[in-house]
């Protein structure tokens, strides 16, 4: 359901490569510039906090559930807290692998990183490939990384935000049919989460990129049911030559799944969306995730008005069953003053159900840098398609 296209531009010795998805919004800016403080693979300086003047004191942590993927699959959350002591990302640029129990492998016949590997596999799809630095042999290739709140690409040190990642891992091998179409991107919008804005990239500090609020999980599709038993992040880092990597645990308790959920959306024709949703028994709350795929929208018929850049995404936060609105002007990013979602627009719309407090875990209302993490992180998804 998304496609990717790269530029290289080279100029002068420098050398930029951007990413689009086919919803037009820019997935990565990688950079490899004289003078670039966090692009270069082992010529960084030394990080002392992640980019809000933290003391250097990094905390991983991790928590491990199921997913039930809308009856037809099933998988795991991997739930994953990476902060420095103000609660930024600590460092931004890691690769991440997730060790298992015994049984624990990678699907085969998937073209994301870790099919068919046992014990031990990287983090991320394949839609996530981040080369970071130019002029070494093999160049440093990050699939995923460890954020502040979640996996996901490389991004910036600030307060949680992050590239949205694309999941769930292995969508192209399991058994499930939701994701037909291939991994999908993840990420928290108004009026859930504040608007978006520009934040300074961490991998040039000569660009800015546009934010996405992470919303803590990272999907894992399987074709059979994975083993129960100790999970452990592994994200490792180069500073200066030097390679580290800091590890941390969970368990993995059993492999129940929660109830699935049904959403019911339509467009209220003005722009808006009319969400109704019923938490069924064990979930705490729910985040509905609505992606424009039209953005920026397509061109009007003869002689009709064109609409100007919509929302791109929107989130509504649930606690309770009921129904709730995606407002029908917050266009422009989210600033307000344009349609939410222009006429005839193709939405998709993500359910996703927690048996915790997901929300409350991550930024902007947390920016603990040992937030409280729940003993098990459950969570079941849905998804639909509608039309404005």
């Amino acid at each position: 359901m998304t496609s990717r296209v790269t530029l290289s531009l080279s100029k002068g010795g420098r050398k930029l490569q951007l990413c689009f998805d086919k919803l037009g919004m820019t997935l990565a800016l990688v950079s490899a510039l004289a003078g670039c403080t966090t692009g270069q693979a082992n010529t960084t300086p030394p990080v002392t906090g992640g980019g809000g003047g933290g003391s250097g004191s990094f905390v991983l942590q991790l928590a491990m559930g199921t997913v039930n993927f809308e009856r037809f699959g099933r998988g795991l959350n991997v739930l994953e807290t990476f902060r420095d002591a103000s609660g930024f990302t600590a460092l931004p640029i890691t690769t991440v692998k997730l060790r298992g129990p015994t049984g624990f492998a990678g699907p085969k016949g998937s073209r994301d990183p870790g099919s068919g590997a046992s014990g031990t596999i990287p983090l991320g799809s394949a839609s996530n490939q981040f080369v970071i630095g130019t002029g070494i042999t093999p160049p440093m290739t990050t699939i995923a990384a460890a954020d502040g709140f979640g996996i996901g690409p490389p991004s910036c040190s600030c307060p949680g935000i992050n590239f949205y990642p694309f999941q769930p891992q292995f969508a192209d091998a399991t058994e499930s049919t939701v994701f037909s179409g291939g991994p999908e991107p993840f990420y928290g919008g108004p009026p859930a989460f504040p608007p978006t804005q520009l934040a300074a990239s961490a991998l040039s500090s000569l660009v800015s990129i546009p934010s996405e609020w992470p919303e803590g999980f990272y999907f894992i599709g399987f074709s059979k049911t994975p083993p129960v038993g100790t999970y452990t992040i592994e994200a490792s880092f180069s500073q200066n030559g030097a390679n580290k990597t800091d590890t941390a645990s969970a368990l993995l308790h059993s492999t129940a799944l929660l109830p699935a959920l049904q959403p019911a959306v339509h467009s209220d024709g003005k722009g808006g969306l009319i969400v109704h949703l019923v938490l069924p028994h064990g979930v705490k709350q729910a985040l509905v995730n609505v992606i424009d795929a039209n953005v920026p929208p397509a061109p009007p018929p003869a002689g009709g008005k064109a609409c100007p850049t919509g929302l791109g995404f929107a989130t509504l936060k649930f606690t309770s069953s009921g129904t709730q609105r995606v407002p029908d002007n917050l266009g422009n990013y989210g600033q307000g003053g344009a349609p939410t979602f222009c006429k005839n627009d193709l939405l998709n719309v993500q359910a996703i159900g927690f048996d915790y407090d997901d929300f409350g875990l991550g930024p902007p209302g947390n920016t603990q840098q040992r937030p409280p993490m729940p003993a098990r992180a459950d969570a079941t998804y849905a998804a639909t398609v509608t039309t404005e």
